[in-house]
């Protein structure tokens, strides 16, 4: 909402001086994923020998202690699936313990039961976000290897009844497209219509290393892309979805997103093999000491006086959507 850079970090170097929360906190706790889709680089046979471990349940209350107070939310699931997971529970009753205003969980819902499912959202669960590459069984079959699409929609179903308990609840959708599956979202609203969906977002392929399919192309797209958007902001708009896309394709392809120049300040990523920066020594120093060590606050700060041009190399690469709010 706010556009002006200076004014964003004015903000962010108030919230950090007066230790409040601030910090997207991106947590995937185990380096596996149970499918093998086609887009992404599960399918990319050197990165996955490099992906291995998993966060140990023993590190899990220190974990929360350097990082989660600071945290205003936390996404469970970033680049694997969470679900794996044997200690998830604890992840939760330690995200409660420490009142993290937003929790989301990532997933490709082929492992969701209601009752581990209903416990999570008890202990503060406010979101599920849902992977989705296809729309029919087959294409959904093709490009989400070893998923199965009647656990896909059962699953659906249980978030769908869970959501009548839990009104807080929100289950959002990300669809990935290409040349391959676009055309299908004609039919979203028929196939998936029938579940209580409160975010959509629409985003195209991205080349995530060598993967097994490798059409990155979005050439066949730009001439049906504005009929297709169009009926799908109607049927959004009817249902109350809010939709993440863009009205114009070819934004999608330029990744300078002004939103991204506080990025590096607010993400934090944590998995088996990585916590936040490599230099935080998170098991012998807190977040604060870390960084006075650094100097972090002096960082922001210094940018309040930035130029917009100096301030470009903090640019990360995001994708630039509109968001319809309904």
């Amino acid at each position: 909402m706010i556009k002006n850079h200076r004014l964003k970090f004015i903000g962010l170097w108030l919230l950090h001086t007066f230790n409040k929360r601030y910090l997207s906190v991106n947590f995937d706790p185990v380096n596996a994923c149970n499918l093998k889709c086609k887009m992404c680089y599960f399918t990319d046979e050197q990165y996955v020998q490099k992906l291995k471990g998993v966060f140990d349940k023993e590190d899990l209350a220190l974990w929360a202690q350097r990082i989660l107070p600071r945290a205003l939310k936390l996404q469970v699931g970033c680049g694997t699936e969470p679900t794996l997971y044997k200690h998830l529970d604890a992840v939760f009753v330690l995200a409660q313990q420490y009142k993290i205003p937003h929790i989301s969980l990532t997933t490709n819902a082929n492992l969701l039961e209601k009752e581990s499912l209903e416990k999570w959202i008890q202990k503060g669960l406010n979101e599920i976000i849902v992977s989705l590459h296809g729309v029919y069984q087959n294409s959904y079959e093709f490009f989400m290897g070893k998923g199965d699409y009647e656990r896909f929609n059962t699953s659906l179903r249980i978030i769908t009844e869970l959501k009548q308990v839990y009104p807080h609840l929100t289950l959002r959708i990300n669809y990935t497209f290409n040349e391959d599956n676009f055309l299908e979202l004609r039919d979203f609203f028929k196939v998936f219509g029938s579940y209580s969906i409160d975010i959509i977002q629409l985003r195209p392929i991205r080349k995530l290393g060598e993967t097994e399919y490798h059409n990155f192309k979005l050439d066949q797209i730009f001439p049906i892309y504005k009929e297709i958007l169009e009926g799908f902001k109607i049927q959004s708009k009817a249902r109350k979805i809010t939709l993440i896309a863009t009205d114009q394709i070819d934004k999608l392809q330029n990744r300078n997103n002004d939103e991204s120049l506080i990025f590096q300040y607010t993400y934090c990523y944590i998995s088996p093999t990585a916590f936040w920066h490599p230099d935080f020594k998170w098991r012998t120093e807190s977040f604060n000491a870390y960084c006075k060590k650094t100097g972090w606050g002096k960082q922001i700060f210094s940018n309040i006086f930035k130029s917009k041009a100096k301030m470009k190399s903090l640019q990360s690469e995001h994708l630039n959507y509109d968001i319809d709010l309904n």
